[in-house]
């Protein structure tokens, strides 16, 4: 009686040491997202709703796009935007130039943009990345997979054309609507 009587309390306390170690070893909150996209501080980012149409899946074509805002991955809201009426997401477009409420840059780190719409919400993750002014910094991305049938998120550096003045022996280009970056070198002191 008494093995017994030892043996049900060892392995009650067993358990509720088990019990109280599985319960309090919960998972920590991550500490960034399993797919994102990168941009460099300052960059504007561009981004637009998807919604994908094919003869084998079924997808609303009424939805409208409500408002958007960008949180940190604690569900802080940085940046706020509303539209008066709702647009509708074929071919529309938003930006975002890394601006708080305030009109200040965010921090570098991880961000959601999400998308409202009459629908529901869309969300997506982008990265920050502080660039490092003595050393050559290469964007790294976790892209996200897109769907056939939900609508997605697409994110993208918005399009530029930057070209210097004209620095002989080097060429003038001239300035059009293109979807890369171009930097020629500086001219002396001017970049």
């Amino acid at each position: 009686m008494k093995k017994a009587l030892a043996f049900g309390a060892l392995l009650a306390l067993t358990m509720g040491v088990m019990g109280f170690g599985f319960g309090n070893s919960c998972c920590p909150p991550p500490t960034e997202p399993c797919c994102y996209t990168s941009f460099w501080v300052g960059d504007t980012v561009c981004f637009k709703l998807v919604i994908p149409w094919s003869f084998f899946c079924c997808t609303a074509s009424d939805e409208l796009i409500t408002g958007w805002h960008i949180e940190t991955l604690d569900g802080v809201v940085v940046y706020e935007h509303a539209f008066s009426t709702p647009v509708s997401p074929k071919g529309f477009e938003m930006q975002w130039d890394q601006k708080d409420m305030s009109g200040q840059q965010v921090a570098a780190g991880f961000y959601y943009i999400v998308v409202t719409t009459t629908k529901g919400e869309y969300k997506t993750a982008i990265k920050i990345v502080e660039k490092d002014p003595c050393c050559w910094t290469v964007l790294k991305s976790k892209p996200c997979g897109v769907s056939f049938c939900k609508p997605y998120i697409k994110v993208y550096k918005c399009p530029t054309c930057c070209v210097p003045k004209c620095c002989l022996p080097l060429p003038c280009f001239p300035c059009a609507n293109c979807n890369i970056s171009i930097f020629l070198g500086c001219c002396g002191d001017d970049p």
